[in-house]
């Protein structure tokens, strides 16, 4: 019922319809949150590969890149966060199933998980139980130690906007709490946001909308205003 009610607060909703399909076009949706946030969402899903959902956001006086990337099988996703202006990223893999042709995460047995989490500082892999077990602090000790202070405090900036919104759902608890508990366990309390504009905001983050992209947001918010 919860994941019901996300997609009727944001653009979750579409992202459905465009997934129902084995293959779906590029889609591409913008939402501002009074003058305090903006989000892009651009979502793609291609037969044999998976899905991939790119968030753009603005917010807290820093521009953000949050990737997430699912296999076909879902059962082995990838998710990022990047800060812009730095171009520094901490991204997480999360492989529920068959991973042992991963050198990194050789010493975990099935039926656990393995999470692989890479920044500045290098890699770090271990079974995802080892995140809420007697091994929870050294575990977050090394995730944590992979990326710079300036890092770190861009994401603590981020957290209050994760519950928000349906689409940050993959980077909070299975991903960022696991790291940072205390900063990323808020229950989801989700904000409808308002319907805008967005090829102007996406190009100032290096993804511009094609021509018939821009023809058709011309279009629809034309339409809009009447």
């Amino acid at each position: 019922m919860a994941g019901a009610r996300a997609l009727r607060a944001t653009a979750a909703g579409a992202l459905l319809l465009a997934a129902q399909s084995a293959s779906a076009a590029p889609a591409r949706w913008h939402f501002a949150f009074g003058r305090a946030w903006e989000i892009s969402i651009l979502f793609e899903r291609k037969e044999g590969q998976g899905d991939m959902t790119r968030l753009l956001v603005e917010a807290a006086a820093r521009r953000f890149v949050l990737l997430s990337q699912q296999d076909p099988s879902f059962r082995d996703s990838t998710e990022s966060v990047q800060v812009l202006s730095s171009g520094e990223t901490l991204t997480r893999r999360l492989v529920l199933s068959s991973f042992e042709e991963i050198p990194s995460c050789s010493s975990v047995r099935p039926p656990d998980a393995c999470v692989v989490f890479s920044g500045t500082g290098g890699t770090f892999a271990a079974a995802f139980s080892d995140f809420g077990g007697a091994q929870a602090a050294v575990a977050r000790e090394k995730a944590a130690a992979l990326v710079s202070p300036e890092m770190r405090d861009a994401l603590f900036a981020l957290a209050p906007l994760l519950p928000a919104v349906a689409e940050f759902g993959s980077y909070s608890r299975d991903f960022l709490g696991l790291v940072w508990p205390g900063r990323f366990a808020a229950p989801q309390k989700l904000v409808r946001g308002e319907r805008k504009p967005g090829c102007a905001f996406d190009a100032g983050f290096g993804f511009p909308c094609a021509p018939e992209e821009l023809a058709r947001e011309a279009k629809r918010f034309a339409e809009a205003a009447r």
